[in-house]
């Protein structure tokens, strides 16, 4: 048997840095935010221009939203930590 076949999914997650779950989590926390900003996602955290809307409680904005942005990509690096 080959030593690249014989490594498997953790040992290319070693190989690739993402040994610990913290370092998985922050590169999937990171892509997913990546990508949801990209496609505009929560809808309601972005105003009709395309950009962020101010969070309520920081901000007197009357369109401020309570939905955070960073729900998105935070619950998928939590959800990665966890497994």
């Amino acid at each position: 048997m080959d030593e690249a076949e014989d490594i498997g999914v953790r040992g290319a997650m070693v190989a690739l840095g993402l040994a610990t779950p913290f370092r998985r989590a922050f590169v999937v926390g990171a892509l997913v935010g990546i990508v949801a900003f990209t496609a505009g996602l929560p809808k309601s955290a972005f105003t009709e221009e395309g950009e962020l809307r101010p969070q309520r409680g920081l901000s007197n904005d009357p369109q401020a939203t309570n939905y955070h942005f960073l729900v998105v990509p935070l619950t998928a690096a939590f959800i990665t930590y966890l497994v």
